[in-house]
């Protein structure tokens, strides 16, 4: 969502006029850079050229504006399941900018940070987690619809229904979204104090390979057998932060970039499914009154179980070819890229 900006009143113009030729002339360098448009201020990447603090901050500054709007625009039933699952994807990505940033930014500032957003996420989660699952048992009614029953899994998708009813109801009516909200907008505030260490490809270049190492080590995990399924779990936040790196730091080399993170988010989208579907398995065991016999349960089970056999196939063979170089080999790549498309700036662009 793009962040809308009216016309200077000529009030505002003499203003800006009186403000001096600096800060003049630091706008049109940042116009320039951005290219003036209004979705450019909210884009999730740095831009050519730009400041990486300067651009860390924007980026953030962005994904919070965008999950404010969400909350306060979701006036009903339906505005406040897609205000949840849009407001909860946007502090994802808040979480892998700070992790991109963590060594340049400093632990203590990244923890506080991480923490800040992971708990605005955690009081909206509840309106989220029975949508899923009905989302992931309608997907599976689809794919296996020849061999499971229509009547299976009826009364389990009316009681997750009710669920999602309930959980959307106290989030409208309850103190959690404006408690989100106020989070929310103060944590944009605090982001005009985020100091780095670096400024140029060392303000991302070591979180990006720590992100990647990290998701190699889990990759590693998950492939034990049997698969874990929170060693699983673990590996899929891993990608999800390597898909959100990687449209980050699109500019060092936009054609290759945009393909790796095509194929990241495939791996994510395989990982994510195979998630939903084993919290969708342990719901099934422990709802046995949800069907009306044993037979139904099974046969859900079943379908479910053969289902994560082929994700995880499919996720360990991709993840294998993502994951194949070295990790500082893997950054040392993105960093030539970046050199020679993005010379670095030794100074913001405006104070």
């Amino acid at each position: 969502m793009g962040l809308t900006r009216p016309a200077p009143s000529k009030e505002t113009a003499a203003a800006i006029a009186a403000a001096g030729a600096a800060a003049v002339g630091a706008k049109l360098t940042w116009d320039k850079l951005t290219g003036n448009g209004d979705d450019d201020l909210r884009a999730y990447r740095l831009h050519d050229g730009e400041f990486v603090p300067d651009g860390i901050r924007r980026i953030a500054r962005g994904q919070i504006d965008t999950a404010i709007e969400w909350l306060e625009g979701a006036a009903d039933a339906k505005g406040v399941g897609e205000a949840v699952h849009e407001t909860r994807k946007g502090l994802k990505r808040l979480r892998t900018c700070l992790r991109v940033a963590r060594p340049a930014i400093g632990y203590d500032t990244y923890r506080r940070e991480n923490t800040a957003f992971r708990d605005t996420g955690r009081r909206l989660s509840g309106a989220r987690d029975a949508a899923v699952l009905i989302e992931t048992l309608d997907a599976l009614g689809e794919r296996f619809g020849g061999e499971i029953s229509p009547r299976a899994g009826v009364r389990l998708r009316a009681e997750l229904e009710q669920e999602r009813e309930r959980a959307e109801a106290a989030l409208r009516e309850g103190p959690e979204a404006g408690v989100a909200l106020e989070e929310l907008r103060l944590a944009r505030e605090r982001t005009a104090g985020w100091t780095f260490e670096e400024h140029g490809f060392e303000a991302v270049g070591p979180g990006v390979r720590r992100l990647y190492r990290r998701g190699r080590r889990s990759m590693r995990g998950a492939a034990e057998v049997p698969a874990d399924d929170e060693q699983l779990h673990e590996w899929r936040k891993r990608v999800k932060d390597l898909w959100h790196a990687s449209q980050l730091l699109t500019p060092a080399a936009p054609k290759r970039m945009r393909r790796f993170a095509k194929r990241v988010h495939r791996l994510s989208d395989l990982l994510g499914e195979d998630h939903d579907l084993a919290v969708l398995r342990v719901y099934v065991g422990a709802h046995p009154h949800f069907f009306e016999d044993n037979a139904h349960q099974l046969a859900l089970s079943a379908a479910i179980d053969r289902r994560r056999e082929q994700l995880q196939r499919d996720a360990f063979e991709l993840g294998a070819k993502l994951y194949e170089q070295p990790p500082k080999k893997f950054v040392r790549s993105i960093e030539r890229h970046w050199r020679k498309r993005a010379p670095e700036r030794l100074e913001p662009v405006a104070a």
